[in-house]
């Protein structure tokens, strides 16, 4: 049966345009456009859509007040295509905290051959939605299981640094998990979030103004230290180096599908810290990441994967699930309190 798609947008040429693009893929089916947000509203409860593609600038109801109200009484998966996605990577970020499952930057002028090189990524991502659990939002991320402070005794086996990795349905995911970590964590984090270009730095702005550690976009020569997360930059690659006593990330143009890619973060962690990591691996399409959790299991590292139930897309986690990379697979909420409980035993070891 095919996925059954109401394109929202209130440019008719992108309706004409995006129309075009998805029934090109004989497993999409358009079964109609809305030219505002209160016109997708209505059309999302009157037709009952697997996918909506929303815009975010549009007059009478914009697409985040859309959202809001699909998350609140319609939940189903969006897929963010808008214009201001790169100019305005807030509410894009903003968008993907409410409930979308992904997003799409569509150019801001018309040229055939911009407009049409994001017909590949529409496609994948718009099928891949409407693989997605979507629950009802708030706009807030998952409530994680409260979990206490630390005891400060250094162990020898002290884990040296948490790496984070995730893709579709990250950004909020991994909100989650930072959120509930305490200020004084006593080791630095690493997250790899398959993002593009332009979004990363505000991705960490946002992380940093809602978590209590301190979150920043990675820089090259960046040393990884505890109470700091450093979010890979989007379009390079980043992995984790020794320097003399202490680590730190070094940012190259290698030449991967992901950019940033989980699983060359992840083996730059077995190489640096080995089995004196904690790693995660979120929710995500594809098997990015999967790999390098097995390789740092396999070195004595303690290693999750976000489980079935709570995961936006179920295919990252799975795989590792299927490799045995997973020494722990639990839902999201509890994910925070077991890298505490890892760690904690650790530094009473």
């Amino acid at each position: 049966m095919a996925i059954r798609v109401l394109v929202v947008d209130d440019s008719a040429f992108m309706r004409q345009i995006i129309t075009k693009m998805l029934q090109a893929d004989p497993r999409v089916q358009v079964i109609g456009t809305a030219m505002d947000g209160q016109d997708g509203l209505d059309k999302v409860k009157a037709l009952n859509p697997d996918v909506v593609t929303l815009d975010l600038e549009m007059p009478r109801m914009n697409g985040l007040e859309c959202l809001k109200f699909i998350m609140a009484e319609h939940p189903c998966p969006v897929v963010i295509v808008s214009s201001l996605a790169k100019e305005g990577a807030e509410q894009t970020l903003q968008a993907l905290e409410l409930g979308a499952v992904d997003f799409v930057t569509k150019p801001s002028s018309r040229p055939s051959d911009v407009l049409w090189d994001m017909e590949t990524q529409l496609l994948n991502k718009v099928i891949a939605a409407s693989k997605a659990v979507v629950r009802g939002k708030t706009g807030q991320p998952v409530s994680p299981v409260k979990v206490g402070g630390f005891t400060r005794r250094r162990g020898k086996n002290l884990p040296l640094i948490l790496g984070i990795g995730a893709s579709t349905g990250g950004p909020r995911a991994i909100q989650s998990v930072l959120a509930a970590l305490p200020a004084d964590f006593p080791v630095g984090v690493v997250i790899a979030q398959h993002m593009p270009k332009g979004f990363t730095n505000v991705f960490a702005q946002r992380l940093n103004a809602n978590c209590l550690i301190n979150v920043k976009e990675a820089q090259d020569g960046d040393l990884v230290k505890p109470g700091l997360a450093l979010v890979a930059p989007s379009g390079y690659q980043t992995e984790v180096v020794v320097k003399g006593t202490e680590f730190m990330v070094a940012i190259s143009e290698q030449e991967q599908i992901y950019r940033p890619s989980v699983d060359i973060l992840f083996n730059s962690l077995a190489k640096s810290t080995g089995r004196q990591t904690v790693a995660v691996l979120l929710t995500g399409m594809g098997a990015d990441g999967a790999k390098g959790l097995k390789a740092l299991r396999d070195l004595g590292a303690r290693t999750i994967s976000e489980a079935e139930e709570s995961c936006v897309v179920y295919g990252m986690p799975r795989v590792a699930k299927e490799l045995g990379a997973a020494e722990f697979t639990l839902a999201l909420p509890h994910i925070p309190g077991k890298i505490m409980e890892l760690i904690q035993e650790s530094v009473l070891a």
